[in-house]
């Protein structure tokens, strides 16, 4: 066949269509000639050429593709019966967009999240270096730490070092707009193999320069993506600039979760914050040398280790450097999401199958109504199999809509999901719009779920097709001793349902569990405020906030307020070793704890209750005696039931006096469980001070505006970097669980609601089918009662099966989602019994409506159809 005549086989039988008339023509004038009449050499001509029409048809299939024609048909066949049935058309695609669309989109986030490379040059020689202590994965590194393992290992070409992304205000020209910064190292870019798209990278002279490289993003955003953007002046938090590079436009850096918009370098770091002792704040990558395996790589960074600065031999938490696959990215949300996206995933996969039970049975009610349409085409020669390859492509069509319509329902949950991967106070960069893997994904889904749904239903169909020929045939399709397909689809219907029904319960009880658990402070009536100094490199210090607080403290409506180093449920803190109590050896891996440096007044402003001894006040100063406060925790770790208060340790080569012991706290996260906590007096140290926390008498925010007027006036250095309550931070904190439990909760009103359309429908049909039979029984003397029993036992009977099933189902499954859930059991009984009564009381729903149409069956009319 040649495809150029395929594609004109119209235009190409006309010119044969020509032709052969021209022939027949010719023929016929040259049969005339030789004395014949018209009509004889017309009969003639036709005679010696043949059927001129079985001529042009030979030729019309020669230059055709026999599977494409047919495929052709049953389309335009599909469209016209769905055109026929709108409302059943526009259930079923609104259905599978609502599955086949989430499964989009969570499938887009695991692949950004999950899946997907680096986009760098040659990812897979990248590795993730990563630091562990006794009993867990601390993951960052101390300046020092990474100094040593730079210079001294043998196995990677290079390793990099790069921060965490932190919000700074950028000031390019007349505009002042927020901004994302990360620190790295001068190597960063070489070590990645990144070519910037305009400019150039950091080079090892630009170590101690102050020069940046901005994001494309930026770059267009702030300079119009103009050329001359290379070289000029921008000013970060008050310090000069000199733009030298711009970043490919699909590069967003080496951890997935982050999309910095400028990059500096560690050496504007004074040495003194970078190089704080046991100040771990620094994520490694490197490049493996050609030739150099992960293990070799290994071996070869644990031969460093005893040189590091934080590691055991030298009193630090640091027991192993660990080399991991670097090719995705340094991710911690990877870490925290990965349990809980396939979860998701396993979830909406569930409401999928849900609704291809649910659209299968529909199918096979609708199937029965076209008994006598199939039928007819049977018998005039339709093969059995193409019968089944047209209702296929029917619901295949469905799918393919479906799934389109599905793509937008995609798009929509975008911000849904980004929220799901945000935690309280996180800045989290993430593109979940559908790309190229996620288009394949829905159309590889959309064909996949238009055959299942759609098969069994089509199987049926044409293996009974025959019988609606018989007049007789539409009653007498009575409720046979053998479960039928349409009774299996709805048990399994109802089991999987109650499976997600149980999922959704305990997600539930795990967030009610969070929200009435004691967290240790009162956030009620708390207000939180991030501030910062007008230059990034001399932040905000203990001795300049304290006056600021008596013109707060003035204002009507605060009751008390205090500062520290790192925000309730914000930052947790910092990491912290070389604690030294009496009879502990200086190995001992519990010393290293958690830390803050608070004020005067901080535990009567967060409401955290002191259990024994005083909280701070202004004379711990620098002029007095070392103090600190512990946690429960601590104190029962080291003096177990003895008094804590007037005992010593040692930190940093300086003695400390414990002047207090308060109450554990949810300080870094209300999912962990109590931690070692050592709060230190700020004013003692002049230690940086990124929080300020105000206790009001009514409602916070009332008198917002009245305290960032207050420290605007005070000082106007000071930028207000964030404004809340702590209530809304506890709520930014459970934000993923929040989301988790909306989710849960919508699918399961949604699976409830197709088991009622799916019970519904299944006895509807059912009843229809067996008016005569019920009217017979009637006319032998059933009372209604009986009929309503009889049909309320059919729903009942699936129901209990899809109970049995799903519950067994659950008692094995739900065991995966047990670091998900806090508070509650896999197993939890209340769960069960509530969906278990929830399942039975839908189907009782759904069934008595069916129930009191077969009630209201006149016997007379059933029998005169008969």
């Amino acid at each position: 066949m040649i495809w150029k005549r395929f594609f004109r086989r119209e235009k190409w039988d006309e010119e044969r269509a020509r032709e052969l008339s021209a022939h027949l023509q010719i023929e016929t004038d040259e049969n005339i000639s030789r004395g014949m009449s018209p009509e004889e050499a017309r009969y003639a001509a036709n005679r010696k050429l043949g059927n001129a029409t079985r001529i042009r048809e030979e030729i019309f299939h020669m230059n055709s593709l026999g599977f494409l024609e047919t495929i052709w048909q049953d389309v335009r066949f599909a469209l016209r019966m769905l055109r026929k049935n709108p409302g059943f058309a526009a259930v079923a695609i609104l259905t599978l967009a609502l599955g086949i669309g989430v499964n989009t989109a969570i499938f887009s986030l695991l692949d950004t999240i999950l899946l997907r490379t680096l986009p760098v040059s040659h990812a897979e020689s990248l590795v993730v270096l990563a630091s562990f202590s006794h009993d867990s994965r601390v993951g960052d590194f101390g300046y020092q730490d990474y100094l040593t393992l730079r210079d001294g290992n043998k196995a990677f070409a290079g390793i990099l070092a790069a921060s965490s992304q932190a919000r700074i205000d950028v000031e390019t020209g007349a505009d002042m707009e927020p901004a994302l910064r990360k620190i790295v190292s001068a190597n960063y870019f070489s070590v990645l193999g990144v070519q910037p798209s305009l400019g150039r990278v950091f080079v090892k002279e630009d170590d101690n320069l102050p020069v940046v490289v901005i994001s494309n993003a930026f770059w267009k955003r702030s300079f119009s993506g103009a050329p001359t953007a290379i070289g000029k002046q921008i000013d970060l938090d008050g310090s000069a600039f000199t733009i030298v590079g711009v970043a490919p436009q699909d590069f967003f850096g080496e951890t997935v979760g982050e999309a910095p918009d400028i990059w500096t370098t560690i050496g504007l770091m004074p040495a003194s914050r970078r190089s704080l002792p046991g100040y771990t704040w620094l994520n490694l990558m490197g490049r493996l040398k050609p030739g150099v395996s992960a293990e070799q790589a290994s071996v070869d960074l644990s031969r460093l280790l005893p040189q590091l600065s934080d590691s055991e031999s030298r009193g630090g938490f640091m027991t192993l450097v660990a080399v991991e696959s670097g090719d995705r990215g340094s991710s911690a949300i990877r870490d925290t999401f990965s349990v809980p996206l396939n979860v998701l995933m396993t979830v909406v996969a569930i409401v999928l199958l849900i609704a291809c039970t649910n659209l299968a049975s529909l199918q096979l009610a609708r199937a029965a109504t076209r008994q006598r349409e199939i039928a007819t085409r049977l018998a005039l020669g339709a093969g059995r199999s193409r019968i089944v390859r047209q209702l296929l492509t029917e619901s295949v069509m469905l799918a393919l809509t479906g799934g389109a319509v599905g793509l937008l329902f995609a798009l929509w949950t975008e911000r849904f999901l980004l929220r799901l991967v945000a935690g309280a106070g996180r800045a989290i960069t993430i593109d979940v719009s559908p790309n190229i893997h996620a288009l394949g994904f829905t159309a590889a889904i959309s064909v996949a779920t238009g055959v299942l749904f759609g098969l069994a239903p089509a199987l049926q169909a044409a293996q009974q097709g025959g019988v609606g020929l018989n007049p007789n045939s539409q009653f007498r399709v009575g409720r046979s001793r053998r479960w039928m397909l349409k009774d299996v689809l709805i048990t399994l219907q109802v089991a999987l349902s109650v499976l997600l029904l149980i999922v959704g319960g305990l997600f539930v009880r795990t967030l009610e569990n969070l929200k009435t658990q004691d967290i240790g402070f009162q956030a009620a009536n708390v207000l939180s405020l991030q501030i910062g100094s007008e230059s990034g490199r001399q932040p905000l210090s203990a001795n300049q906030i304290a006056p600021l607080l008596q013109r707060v403290e003035a204002l009507p409506g605060v009751r008390v307020s205090s500062f520290s180093f790192s925000p309730t449920l914000a930052g947790g803190g910092n990491g912290v070793n070389g604690l030294k109590f009496n009879g502990y050896p200086p190995t001992t891996k519990n010393q290293r704890v958690r830390a803050n440096w608070v004020g005067p007044n901080y535990f009567a402003t967060s409401g955290i209750a002191l259990l024994e001894g005083r909280d701070f006040s202004p004379a711990d100063n620098s002029n007095g005696q070392r103090v600190a406060i512990l946690n429960q925790t601590i104190a029962r770790q080291y003096f177990a039931n003895r008094s804590s208060v007037g005992a010593r340790f040692e930190f940093n080569e300086q003695q400390y006096t414990i002047i207090g012991v308060a109450k554990d706290a949810k300080y870094v996260d209300l999912r962990a469980s109590n931690v070692p906590f050592v709060y230190f007096g700020a004013l003692q140290s002049n230690s940086e001070i990124h929080s300020l926390e105000l206790r009001t008498t009514n409602s916070p925010l009332a008198i917002a505006g009245a305290v960032r007027d207050a420290i605007r006036n005070a000082d106007s250095q000071l930028k207000i970097r964030e404004i809340t309550t702590l209530q809304k931070r506890i709520d930014e904190n459970l934000a993923r669980e929040i989301l988790a439990a909306d989710v849960a909760g919508f699918f399961s009103a949604l699976t409830l609601l197709l088991v009622f359309v799916g019970i519904y429908g299944t006895l509807a049909y059912t009843v229809a089918r067996r008016t005569n039979e019920i009217g017979i029984r009637m006319a032998l003397g059933a009372r209604k009662r009986d009929v309503l029993q009889l049909v309320l036992s059919q729903g009942m009977l699936l129901a209990v099966a899809g109970l049995a099933l799903g519950i067994a189902a659950a008692l094995g499954l739900t065991r995966v989602l047990a670091s998900l859930l806090f508070g509650v059991k896999p197993s939890d009984v209340f769960t069960f019994v509530a969906v278990s009564l929830m399942v039975i009381g839908v189907t009782l729903l759904a069934s008595y409506v069916p129930a009191r149409r077969a009630m209201r069956v006149d016997p007379m009319v059933a029998l005169r159809n008969e």
